[in-house]
């Protein structure tokens, strides 16, 4: 299992295993995972996301494993690469943790069913259609990210339902991209219509705002959302399951 797979089932199940002594690692985990999202001045956004970030996703088109930045040490994945058995393979040999692509071109032989060595995710396009919801549910991905960092202002209930509705829609876990930085009562809005993480700009929050924003997840209850409890996705590494 990935790190970010673990970090997320950790999350939706509201506990983590036993350190011993009774106690749990629970009481370190966030509402949701903050994803810090690096991009354009890279060593800029790298430090802004440092520190507060539990994961990093490396959005770069040109970005290739020798231009990489030195993150060792650090959870991370690739953005935006198409998922094709060759980029599964040039990421994961570089060391990344999780893959996030979009849907057009994707192939199944990308994704080793029996063993898959990643994590991957998958966006979901603007206005998608039932066939496209088919696709995304069928698809064997771990994660769907819905795409709202084009927000300028306060969420509407309407914005709230796209989550919700992607999260009934898929056994998948639900991550939300976000422009602005949301409110407290936002975020647990989100939490409770499902999501599992937020993916933040960190060049556009810096390190301040990205600090903010981990604090406000840290101090989420972990509660189920409100309307439905998640189905556990089975896992790709049994292929039993």
């Amino acid at each position: 299992m990935t790190q970010l797979r673990n970090l997320l089932e950790r999350i939706e199940q509201g506990s983590g295993p036993s350190l011993g002594f009774g106690s749990s690692q629970s009481a370190r985990l966030p509402g949701m995972a903050l994803i810090g999202r690096c991009s354009g001045d890279m060593d800029s956004a790298l430090a802004a996301a440092s520190d507060s970030a539990d994961v990093l996703v490396i959005a770069a088109p040109d970005l290739s494993p020798d231009t990489m930045p030195d993150i060792r040490g650090r959870v991370w994945g690739i953005g935006g690469a198409p998922l094709t058995p060759e980029n599964v393979v040039l990421w994961q040999d570089a060391g990344a943790d999780f893959m996030v692509s979009p849907p057009a071109g994707a192939l199944v032989d990308a994704i080793n069913m029996a063993q898959p060595g990643m994590t991957h995710g998958m966006r979901i396009p603007d206005e998608p259609n039932d066939v496209i919801w088919r696709m995304l549910a069928a698809a064997p991905v771990d994660f769907l990210v819905l795409d709202k960092s084009a927000m300028t202002g306060p969420w509407t209930f309407a914005d709230l339902a796209q989550v919700s509705d992607a999260v009934s829609r898929t056994d998948k876990f639900q991550l939300v991209r976000l422009g602005i930085r949301a409110t407290a009562n936002e975020l647990l809005a989100l939490r409770q219509a499902g999501a599992v993480a937020v993916v933040a700009e960190a060049n556009d929050l810096g390190a301040d705002g990205m600090a903010a924003l981990k604090a406000d997840l840290m101090a989420l209850p972990r509660a189920q959302p409100a309307s439905r409890r998640r189905v556990q996705p089975g896992s790709l590494e049994n292929p039993a399951t």
